[in-house]
């Protein structure tokens, strides 16, 4: 059964895939197009609650 806050996660990502941005969920890495706006409220709440990682691609 997953707790709280492992639905939290799993529900930030379903709102990222949604916008168009990239994930891996393993190695706890976002991969946001370089003019995506890194002023996403799920985004900071992925790097600074879940400690991910953010990855400008070009």
């Amino acid at each position: 059964m997953r707790t709280s806050k492992q639905n939290r996660r799993y529900r930030l990502h379903q709102k990222l895939a949604k916008a168009g941005v990239r994930y891996n969920p393993n190695v706890k890495t976002i991969y946001v197009p370089w003019d995506f706006v890194t002023g996403n409220k799920d985004l900071k709440e992925l790097q600074k609650d879940f400690n991910y990682q953010i990855q400008l691609e070009i």
